[in-house]
């Protein structure tokens, strides 16, 4: 991890600390990573990934 990316998870640490919503990160916290290079190692909130068209 280069220091860029360290401090960019320590500021959104600490801005959803503060009330941020954790959709609005830009870091990743779980894969220590930037959020769009993970994004789809995710399930969408709201999305069942067992539901079934109708």
């Amino acid at each position: 991890m280069n220091k860029k990316l360290a401090a960019a998870i320590q500021r959104d640490n600490e801005l959803e600390d503060a009330g941020m919503h954790g959709d609005d990160r830009r870091t990743c916290w779980t894969h220590q990573s930037w959020a769009e290079d993970c994004e789809d190692a995710h399930t969408k909130r709201g999305v069942d990934s067992n539901s079934r068209p109708a």
